[in-house]
This record gives structure tokens, sequence and C-alpha cells, in this order.
């Protein structure tokens, strides 16, 4: 519900949104609001399997691999269904 009402109050489209999330939780929040959702984990978490559950991408560390917000929205800018940091992901 936390996504859709920022997505609300902001005035985007939560199609036009993209999530960081860590977690299932998160992940099927994310998802449930209609949004795209980058997942970075742990060691503790690296085995779910974050793609069968939806995630459009998943990274261990955004940091560590250079991710930057451009690299996940300019992409999307020309084309919505692009595919979220496909030369960094998992």
């Amino acid at each position: 519900m936390i996504y859709e009402t920022a997505a609300a109050k902001l005035g985007i489209d939560p199609m036009r949104c993209v999530v960081i999330e860590d977690s299932i939780v998160g992940l099927k929040a994310a998802k449930g609001a209609g949004m795209r959702c980058v997942v970075t984990y742990t060691t503790s978490t690296e085995r779910e399997d974050f793609y069968g559950l939806g995630a459009d991408a998943k990274v261990p560390e955004l940091g560590s691999k250079g991710v930057t917000l451009g690299m996940i929205f300019d992409a999307l800018r020309s084309d919505p269904n692009a595919e979220i940091l496909k030369d960094v992901r998992d």
C-alpha cells in the first residue's frame, strides 16, 4: 500500500516507477502495486527465487556494480518495456 500511496501523492503512473528492494516481501509489495522492482540481495537471501516472483533485475550490491539512477531509468525513458540493468544483473 505504501508504494501505491507514494505514486498517487507524486502523481506518477505506477508502471513508470521502479522500486529497489532487498526482500521477497518488498518485491511482492512492489509488484502488487504494479511497479517494476530491482532486488539487491544479501548472502542470506541470495538463493531466493526473486526472478520466479517477478523481479525485473537482481543485483548483489548496486554500488559495487556501479549502478546509477541513469542506468535504471534511461532505457525506460525511450522504451517503457525495456529490460532493467541487463548488463549488470545476475
